[in-house]
């Protein structure tokens, strides 16, 4: 079960997860989130996790429902 204090970053449609193995971008979806890409779980991988979530939120365009 995720928590919401395991979400360490949210961008748009983009967000971080910690699940305690390592920190997970994940993309929100219409019924689930998808993975994609996960760092290693030490201060250097949230912050690679992090920019990663940004650079996401900045360069895909919005996709609509059903694609």
């Amino acid at each position: 079960m995720i928590r919401e204090s395991d979400i360490k970053h949210e961008n748009g449609a983009h967000w971080v997860l910690d699940d305690k193995k390592s920190y997970m971008v994940l993309r929100t979806g219409l019924t689930h989130s998808t993975s994609d890409s996960a760092y290693p779980r030490t201060p250097d991988g949230l912050s690679i996790a992090i920019a990663r979530c940004n650079y996401l939120a900045k360069t895909r365009k919005p996709e609509t429902i059903g694609d």
